[in-house]
This record gives C-alpha cells, sequence and structure tokens, in this order.
C-alpha cells in the first residue's frame, strides 16, 4: 500500500469515524501547544475551552462544543485517546461507526452541561476552565458496558477482564476518587456517563438518540449544502440570461446595417457594438 493510501486511510474520505475522531484531536493537541508557546497568541486557546463563568459562555457559546477536542497536557489526550481507541473499536463494531461519533459529542455536550450546573451551584466564585474529551470518551465507555457487559478485553497485569468491570473502574478512578481533585473535570466525567446511560436504556427500548441527532445534523449540513448549489445555479444561470440578451441585441443591430448600413446606427449602438468586439477578441 502507497503512503497516499495510507494517508487516505487515516484521513481522507476512506478514513472510519473512529480515526477521524482521534486525528481531530491530535491535530487540536499540536494546534494548542503551538498556540501556547507563542506571545500574544496563548489566550486564543482560552477561547476554545469551556468557561465556568456563564456571562464568558455568552461570549463564546461554541467552546461548549470546542472544549470536547481541546487538550493542552500530553498524558491528558494520550489517555484519552487510547480509552477512546480501545473501546470505541467495540463500540462501532456492534452500533457502528456513525453512532460511536454522536455519542462522544452528545456525550461531550452532557459533560459540559453538567460542569456548568455544578460549577455555578457549589463554586460560584471559583471560575476554571473545562477542556478534554474525557466526558465523550466516558459516554463511549459506559454505553459500550451496557450493550456487552460481558465481553472480555485482554490486559497485561490482569488477564481477561469483563468489559463491565473495565468501565466501573474506570468510572470510580477518574470520576469518585478524590472529588475534591479536578472537580470540574470529574462533573463532566459524571455528565458523560449519564449521557452513556440514557442512550443505551433508550436504544434498547427502540429509541436511537444519538442516530437521530446525526440525522438532524446532517440534515441541516445536506439543506446548507442544497442553498449553496442552489444559489450557485441561480448565479450561472442569471450569467447565461445575460449572455443571451447582449448576444440577442447584437443581432438586432447586425440585422440594422444590412438593412439601413453602418451610418444609420446611434452613437449608443455603435459602442455596444465596439465594446462586444473588444470582449470577444
Amino acid at each position: 500500500m502507497s503512503f497516499r493510501d495510507e494517508a487516505n486511510k487515516l484521513i481522507g474520505r476512506n478514513a472510519e469515524s473512529l480515526t477521524r475522531l482521534i486525528m481531530v484531536n491530535v491535530i487540536v493537541f499540536i494546534l494548542a501547544n503551538i498556540f501556547v508557546h507563542i506571545p500574544g497568541l496563548s489566550q486564543w486557546v482560552g477561547y476554545f475551552t469551556l468557561p465556568s463563568s456563564l456571562s464568558q459562555l455568552a461570549r463564546q457559546p461554541w467552546s461548549l462544543f470546542t472544549y470536547m477536542f481541546v487538550h493542552v497536557d500530553f498524558m491528558h489526550i494520550l489517555f484519552n485517546m487510547l480509552w477512546l481507541y480501545w473501546i470505541g473499536i467495540i463500540f462501532a463494531d456492534f452500533l457502528g461507526q456513525r453512532r460511536l461519533v454522536y455519542t462522544y459529542i452528545l456525550g461531550g455536550l452532557a459533560g459540559g452541561i453538567i460542569y456548568l450546573l455544578i460549577s455555578n451551584i457549589f463554586f460560584p466564585h471559583q471560575p476554571f476552565d473545562l477542556l478534554g474529551a474525557s466526558a465523550g470518551v466516558m459516554a463511549v465507555i459506559v454505553a459500550a458496558a451496557m450493550l456487552v457487559p460481558n465481553y472480555e478485553i485482554m490486559l497485561l497485569l490482569f488477564g481477561r477482564v469483563k468489559l463491565k468491570y473495565l468501565a466501573i473502574a474506570a468510572f470510580v478512578l477518574s470520576t469518585i476518587i478524590d472529588f475534591t481533585s479536578n472537580t470540574g473535570g470529574k462533573a463532566a466525567h459524571l455528565g458523560g456517563a449519564l449521557y452513556g446511560v440514557l442512550f443505551l436504556t433508550q436504544y434498547k427500548k427502540g429509541t436511537d438518540i444519538s442516530g437521530r441527532f446525526g440525522d438532524f445534523i446532517e440534515a441541516i449540513g445536506r439543506m446548507l449544502t442544497f442553498r449553496r448549489r442552489k444559489k450557485s445555479k441561480s448565479k450561472t444561470k442569471g450569467k447565461v440570461v445575460h449572455m443571451y440578451d447582449k448576444q440577442k441585441h447584437i443581432d438586432e443591430i447586425l440585422d440594422k446595417i444590412s438593412k439601413s448600413g453602418y451610418d444609420s446606427l446611434t452613437k449608443e449602438e455603435k459602442d455596444f457594438l465596439f465594446k462586444s468586439s473588444k470582449e470577444n477578441k
């Protein structure tokens, strides 16, 4: 396989959604670290992390979505992406790549909302920002564990471990133990886990929350694409009509010349014919 084929498999049209999700996180991590070390640009990273201040959030509402792709610490992104890759493969095998992406996004949104609620209710005077994929990853882990709880994973130190025990350990270690440390992140983990439970519970009942959200987002994308195409076609149609009218006027002038001679033309007609002949050269 050529380098081009390998690159296309990773980031091109043939890339799987899980791979693209990881690549987006890695690319944003690299850009964030570049910005952090450039004087005058470091504050830009803050525009994409989720602030606990509601007034600040009102000035950057997009951060409720963008924060889940932002990492600055290497170990933070490393463990998040390893969890996402290991459990994401299992999730995608049973529920598909598409649901994986939207479960990650909705889990991240749920984590951000719980973070905002807990921060403003219990720590209103301690502003801090939230960043990282943990909430979305936790949603994927919990949903996968609820779907196939007895699925076994081989761990080097522990041997074969059932997915339900791995998910419980991940939640307890990252969310419950020492809640006073990284409170914002732990609140986001809780929100992601809650969405994972909600999604899988409803999915088993026949309601696909992640799938419907994906349909909604993709419908908006198709609508915007259609409008752009329609606008483009309208512009092209306008140009064709304009060219048709112009050629019709030229034909009328030429008919007038053949019947009455060039001297019968008005100054405007002579100027128009001269200008048209220059454009066609």
